[in-house]
């Protein structure tokens, strides 16, 4: 026999019919004189439109419901932690969903696993989630021990799908693989604008600069694609980012020097990351 899980059930149309049935015929045993006092509340007019026996239909009206609801197609929802918030696994289901969870297994290699380094300002940090961020999904354990299933969860949410890049990984997966890492070292604002600068720069467009990745703006960089081409526009898009990201590195350490023990690494691990070679498989 096929266990059910009852979560999936609580979709189904037919149970839903069948515990609005239970509650409404327990009403009726429980709590007479209240559903009395609210038939009577009804507008005279609109009570006369009802059939006086039509109670005595209620019980066969709703088993044929069930039964309707039950021949329905129930929709599936999207396995595993990448499922989108409409329940529908976007981009272009599997094959986009396997890409960001590269992508998501990709940047975790990088950051590691718990950190508390004294010059970090965003403190203890576990796979480059940090506190704060785990708090604010709703993480209420310890850092150390924080699931990779969580992880994954918050990456996608929270630096794929709130910035704008979901839909650009169909588009041309290197440069929504380099603005997501970016997005999970200094946010989404500034690789967003990059972005946008550079659609302007190689595109002659005049996108406004805003630092939201939204449907204007992923037209404008499909539009472009046409015009110069997929793969020369990928990898002249992933240039223009990496200079703006080394140099917003700089500028940081300008400001606060005791950030100068990470921009090594920072330059190393995520300036260049992203192989040029997949702009023409992508394309």
């Amino acid at each position: 026999m096929k266990s059910i899980d009852w979560r999936e059930a609580s979709r189904w149309w037919s149970l839903r019919v069948s515990t609005f049935g239970s509650i409404l015929f327990a009403g009726m045993t429980l709590l007479p004189e209240q559903l009395l006092s609210l038939w009577n509340s009804v507008p005279a007019d609109i009570r006369a439109m009802i059939p006086e026996r039509a109670n005595n239909w209620v019980g066969m009206i709703l088993f044929i419901a069930v039964v309707v609801a039950r021949l329905i197609p129930q929709r599936k929802p999207a396995e595993g932690v990448l499922a989108s918030k409409s329940g529908k696994v976007q981009p272009k289901a599997a094959g986009g969903m396997a890409t960001i969870a590269l992508m998501i297994a990709g940047v975790i290699a990088i950051e590691g696993g718990y950190v508390n380094h004294p010059a970090d300002p965003g403190g203890e940090t576990n796979m480059g989630i940090t506190k704060k961020v785990a708090i604010a999904n709703g993480y209420a354990g310890p850092m150390r021990t924080l699931p990779r299933e969580v992880a994954h969860s918050i990456y996608y949410g929270r630096y794929i799908v709130a910035p704008g890049y979901e839909p650009l990984v169909s588009i041309d997966a290197p440069v929504a693989e380099e603005l997501f890492d970016t997005t999970v070292n200094m946010g989404a604002p500034r690789p967003s604008r990059w972005f946008q600068l550079s659609i302007n720069a190689q595109c002659g467009t005049r996108l406004m600069i805003d630092g939201r990745v939204g449907p204007g703006t992923i037209a404008a960089y499909r539009a472009c694609q046409a015009k110069v081409g997929a793969t020369q526009l990928c990898r002249g898009t992933l240039d223009r980012l990496d200079t703006a990201q080394k140099a917003e590195y700089a500028r940081l350490v300008r400001v606060n020097p005791k950030l100068a023990v990470f921009y090594r690494g920072w330059v190393a691990h995520r300036v260049g990351n992203v192989d040029r070679a997949k702009c023409a498989v992508a394309a």
